[in-house]
């Protein structure tokens, strides 16, 4: 166990939340659907060098590499260290490699260029999605960016909430006195679209993936201490 532990201020530097996340991706079949169509939507044939950004335990870059040239790069990077660990362990293949970085802090001279920018499951994370967005345009070379957000942190979208959960966030609300509330990391699309546009991105399109999973996916997805 390193110095991060489950009580830091930031849960997803722990390498206890790192490893629970780690299981429930692998085993679960969420995140596959969601990293298999977010790789397909970027058309990744003809890329030449990726950037997975928060790349968590490395299931995005999984889903990736099967879709990239041979001679072809993927660069995954995570403020979480633990996560860029692990995300190494999981990922031998010699196309990919694996840093700690933050979002909003990536450089043409440290990081380089890419074509492709993938992102699943971590924009609505991002302490701010501007900087976070115009931190990406710095590096990405007349590219595509995709990434994904759940319906629940959109705003005006509707979200179905399972009892459990809305169960579960009473408690919490009760315990703590902190209102546990998806609409604390709301994002306004069309807020999210002038982002884009004032960081240099043309909003190309909007995809709507709809996952069905089974009731236990749900309570494995509450194990993570995050």
């Amino acid at each position: 166990m390193s110095s991060h532990g489950i009580g830091d201020r930031d849960p997803w530097k722990s390498w206890h939340n790192a490893e629970v996340y780690d299981r429930f991706v692998l085993e679960g079949s969420i995140y596959r659907g969601l990293n298999e169509d977010l790789a397909r939507h970027a058309d990744l044939s003809t890329a030449r060098r990726v950037l997975d950004l928060a790349c968590g335990t490395g299931a995005t870059a999984a889903a990736c590499l099967p879709h990239m040239h041979r001679d072809a790069a993927l660069l995954g990077v995570d403020s979480a260290e633990p996560m860029v660990a692990l995300a190494r362990d999981n990922n031998p293949d010699p196309r990919a490699q694996f840093d700690v970085a933050s979002a909003d802090a990536l450089s043409r001279d440290v990081h380089g260029t890419f074509d492709r920018v993938v992102c699943c499951a971590a924009f609505w994370q991002f302490a701010s999605p501007r900087a976070a967005l115009q931190s990406v345009a710095r590096v990405l070379d007349h590219g595509v960016l995709v990434f994904n957000v759940p319906a629940e942190h959109l705003a005006g979208e509707d979200a179905w909430s399972h009892p459990l959960q809305v169960s579960l966030a009473r408690a919490i609300e009760q315990h703590t006195g902190d209102a546990f509330s998806s609409a604390r990391t709301q994002l306004d699309p069309d807020v999210l679209d002038e982002l884009l546009v004032e960081a240099g991105f043309e909003p190309a399109q909007r995809h709507v993936f709809v996952y069905e999973g089974r009731q236990g996916e749900l309570l494995d997805l509450l194990e993570i201490p995050a």
